[in-house]
């Protein structure tokens, strides 16, 4: 089918026609209204110059660059405004969408699809599309242009472009699978489960399925493969890996994923399109879905033909050279499996045009055209894995002959290793861990394992190069081959590290006085990259799961070091169906999606509600508060509903699968006081009426009086819980305490007690729960506290880690079965018992708590449209570093000299900031050696206790107290 060009208005000249004048009648922009300061006299007098704005910049859609396969109702514009004067904002957008003509007689030409006009406004980012509907499977292109404070324009930003995916309607292609052959009847299995096909034992299925086909000889100007699998794949094109991807949801809401396949395709010639796909079963991290594939390629070629590939029963399929596994949790839990790979087994070239597919290579079984059941709806997923290759510290040989290879840190990825003189029929046994046996210095299989078994095997084909490369990842540190016959060097071995991909692996740093601070940053840092997979997961080595706790704590760190709101929105939606999939009444499963069924932990459903408010107030993103208010509202309403009219405690909810620690138990409470808080606030900012506000206010008033009326001890202190016949439990933790300050349930006279005696206790608060501790001694104003708590190599801690050898965060601060020798730390009772790991991301969020405490920067309107830079008063001589937002980087830099305090910090256009400035009087503070009641950006400024406290615009400021 060709493209029909419909006009041929070039989309610069549709953007640029108007420039500088208004579509919107009887509106009027202004700069914005200064504030002043009775202490101050400072005049806040905006940046003013004939200057115009310079072309927006980081132009996105959904937050990606340039992407593909969009959902065709899921369309939001982001830029950042490009002005560097002080005080610079937006007040007005235009944005132009066109179609390009990519093939035909007209190409080049852009026809217009949608012209916004000046739209009032100072939003940029999460700007929805609101044109004509979107065809599928088409390349657009847009622009936008943006208005300042004196209503001036700017030059039209440089064009990008997006692609819309596919709706059900638009796949015309059938899911297909390989035959496999169902148990006989009765077939005892520990984990059997019930397909649409029939019972499949707990054993998961690898399949090759290839096709061939001629395209024509016209040049290709796009070709897109789109593809899912139920539940991993890997997509080849003329023997390329194109796309390595993700399914692991429910068959009625499967993901899908698009590829640009256009420079791996030849067009005349014949070419060769591969799937390997991989059924696994159930899982705690995924559901047990059931075994099928289906993909849709589509190539246009200049002269407007288009070649369309699809699976059907012509495709040709074949059992993967896999042997059988064994679940990878020796204790029984269900998880992934072993990889055995039989070398003799694989298909050499069945990836490449040209091969031959002998009889062993059976006809495709067509299951149905999509949508067919249980595959009822495919949705466009938006994040990606990346695959960077990590290559050893070192490679050693031991006197066993073993090879032993140190990635230098716990990394989560697939190993890969390279035979050059293999021996058919050889079997090679490798295995992973992360810690070494003494004194032997083998890689442990007891120890820091999780009970887990990381073997893999090996069968060589022999007969020239070869390559082992496993389909699935694990994280680990070293790597064992056991008998590899032949010499292994370090060019012979690599480990593929997964992650997904984030907008900028190095968007948030840090850098300080304090080495330790720093290094303890970067152990946050590496702990949330590779616990970001198809999921936040709790640990890469073990369940491989989307555990609520964990994702919370890994998403507050995706966003601040790497700019990532796509994985946190994608997990917040999961969660959110959760709770039409198993709890209408109102709670959040646990871990979702998976094949454990109903889960609920109080607990998790409470911070479920502080998450959604977290990413709210880091992104901005108003469409998906929007969508997950019903949910939250749900939340609170469930809670409420055990709240006891005599005490105003929630006591006994039933339904949990964790049991809480006592009949009524505080850390419930708290969590709950802060999610009526938090739910009265989402109301206010989707301006809701009124009632809906108070309703939640009022729930947060009468959980946190029962509070302080039953659960405070004689000593200022709150306790952990009340026994069933309202006695005290006699125990006081840091963690309960921590989130009483965090939940504003302290009142003003006893905040110095209780945050005085998380100073005294040091750490004694578990990994989950760690930074919320920390939040509470920021919020108090103990940032020497902090700095000692963080650098405390004795005590239970991130420094400990490190003093330990440790590369990754832990499940617990002494983990269960890590026995080898090392520095000694204080006695923690365990946590968690359940073989603790040694790379566990929800301990990675330490990055967030040195951010907004030793850098200073904290958002304090939705996506850092303002934000406070605190510096402490006493920890550290300097720091430095930048904090990703929605408007553009956020940098600061401070140094504590004898006699002056020297403050650098530059906000995004478009935002505004309160910078506090240790000073004892407003005389003392000087802005680029000006007072500041003549500094150009400055708004306002105030003596706050030891502080200054001035308000700025957007612009980089340079701020010196004497």
């Amino acid at each position: 089918m060709a493209v029909v060009a419909t006009a041929t208005t070039s989309v610069t000249a549709a953007a640029s026609a108007s420039a500088g004048t208004s579509r919107t009648s009887g509106t009027s922009r202004t700069s914005r209204t200064s504030g002043t300061s009775g202490t101050s006299g400072t005049s806040g007098t905006s940046a003013t110059s004939a200057t115009n704005p310079g072309p927006p910049q980081a132009l996105t859609v959904d937050d990606l660059t340039a992407p593909v396969g969009l959902g065709l109702t899921d369309i939001f514009f982001g830029w950042h405004v490009n002005d560097a004067r002080r005080d610079a904002i937006e007040t007005a957008y235009r944005i132009v969408v066109s179609r390009p003509v990519l093939a035909g007689s007209e190409r080049g030409a852009a026809p217009l699809v949608w012209d916004s006009g000046e739209v009032p406004s100072n939003l940029e980012a999460f700007v929805p599309y609101g044109g004509p509907a979107l065809s599928a499977d088409t390349t657009y292109r847009w622009t936008v242009q943006t208005w300042d404070g004196a209503g001036r324009p700017s030059p039209v930003a440089k064009p990008a472009t997006f692609d819309t995916g596919l709706t059900d309607s638009d796949w015309h292609a059938d899911w297909i699978k390989r035959l496999t052959v169902e148990p006989p009847p009765n077939t005892p299995t520990t984990f059997a489960i019930q397909s649409d096909f029939g019972v499949w034992l707990d054993e998961d299925e690898y399949s090759y399925v290839r096709k061939e086909a001629v395209l024509g000889s016209s040049p290709i100007v796009r070709a897109r493969a789109y593809i899912s699998a139920d539940q991993q794949y890997e997509l080849y094109v003329n023997g390329d890996m194109v796309g390595k991807g993700e399914a692991y949801q429910f068959p009625d809401s499967q993901y899908y994923e698009t590829w640009d396949v256009t420079h791996q395709l030849r067009a005349g010639k014949d070419n060769a399109f591969g799937i390997l796909y991989n059924w696994q079963g159930p899982a705690k991290g995924h559901p047990a879905g059931t075994p099928g594939v289906i993909a849709r390629i589509t190539v246009l070629h200049r002269d407007g033909t288009v070649d369309v590939i699809t699976t059907d029963g012509t495709w040709r399929v074949l059992p993967g050279a896999w042997l059988p596994g064994t679940q990878r949790d020796e204790e029984g839990d269900p998880v992934d499996y072993t990889e055995n790979i039989n070398g003799l087994a694989e298909p050499i070239g069945w990836t490449e045009p040209g091969y031959v597919a002998g009889a062993v290579w059976a006809p495709a079984t067509v299951i149905g055209p999509h949508p067919t059941a249980p595959w009822t709806h495919l949705v466009s997923v938006r994040t990606r894995m990346v695959y960077e290759p990590v290559h050893p510290v070192s490679v050693r040989t031991l006197p066993s002959g073993a090879v032993v290879i140190d990635l230098g840190k716990i990394y989560a990825g697939i190993p890969e290793v390279t035979f050059h003189h293999g021996i058919p029929g050889h079997l090679v046994l490798m295995h992973a861990g992360d810690l070494l046996d003494e004194p032997a210095g083998d890689v442990s299989t007891t120890h820091g394992t999780q009970h887990t078994d990381m073997t893999y095997s090996y069968i060589q084909r022999g007969g020239g190069t070869e390559t082992f490369r496993p389909f699935g990842y694990l994280g680990f540190r070293y790597f064992q081959i056991d008998d590899p016959g032949e010499k292994i060097s370090a060019k012979d071995v690599v480990l593929l590290a997964k992650h997904t991909a984030v907008p900028d692996e190095n968007a948030g740093t840090f850098s300080s006085s304090n080495p330790t601070v720093d290094a303890v940053f970067q152990l946050g840092r590496h702990s949330a990259l590779f616990t970001m997979q198809e999921q936040f997961v709790d640990t890469p080595t073990r369940e491989q799961g989307s555990w609520l706790f964990d994702g919370r704590n890994e998403s507050q760190t995706a966003m601040d070091a790497f700019g990532d709101i796509n994985e946190t929105r994608k997990s917040l939606l999961e969660f959110g169906q959760s709770q039409a999939r198993y709890w209408p009444d109102g709670p959040i499963n646990k871990i979702y999606p998976t094949a454990l069924g109903a889960q609920q932990i109080p607990q998790s459903t409470e911070i479920y509600v502080d998450w959604v408010w977290n990413y709210w107030i880091h992104s901005g993103d108003r469409p998906l508060l929007t969508e997950l208010y019903p949910v939250v509202v749900k939340v609170a309403a469930f809670l409420w509903g055990f709240v006891s009219p005599s005490t105003g405690l929630i006591g006994y909810i039933s339904g949990a699968t964790d049991e809480p620690r006592y009949p009524t138990d505080t850390t419930i409470n708290l969590l709950a006081v802060n999610v009526f808080r938090r739910v009265a606030a989402m109301a206010e900012a989707l301006r809701r009426p009124a009632s809906e506000v108070t309703l939640q206010e009022r729930r947060e008033a009468v959980v946190a009086a029962g509070i302080n009326r039953h659960l405070v001890q004689p000593n200022g202190l709150y306790e952990d819980g009340l026994q069933s016949n309202g006695a005290s439990v006699g125990v006081s933790s840091e963690s309960t305490n921590a989130y009483a300050l965090d939940f504003g349930v302290v009142p003003p006279d006893r905040m110095a007690t209780v945050a005085g005696s998380m100073v005294d206790e040091q750490m004694a608060t578990p990994p989950p729960n760690a930074a919320d501790m920390l939040e509470a001694l920021r919020l108090t104003g103990n940032d020497a506290a902090i700095l000692s708590i963080l650098t405390n190599a004795k005590a239970p801690g991130w420094a400990n880690i490190l003093a330990q050898g440790g590369t990754f965060t832990w499940e617990e601060w002494v983990p269960t079965d890590m026995d080898v020798p090392g520095p000694v730390v204080l006695p923690v009772a365990s946590f968690y018992g359940n073989g603790t790991s040694l790379s566990h991301g929800w301990g990675s969020n330490v990055l967030v708590s040195i951010q907004q405490t030793l850098l200073g920067v904290v958002p304090t309107a939705p996506g850092f449209s303002t934000f406070s830079v605190t510096p402490p008063l006493r920890a550290l001589t300097f720091a430095e570093g930048n904090v990703p937002s929605p408007y553009g980087t956020i940098s600061v830099h401070w140094v504590r000299g004898a006699h002056t305090f020297h403050l650098d910090v530059t906000a995004p256009p478009n935002t505004s900031a309160v910078v506090d400035i240790p000073a004892t009087s407003l005389g003392n503070v000087t802005e680029h050696g000006v007072a500041l009641s003549h500094a150009v950006g400055v708004i306002s400024a105030s003596q706050d206790g030891p502080y200054v406290a001035v308000t700025i615009g957007s612009g980089s400021y340079e701020f010196t107290a004497t």
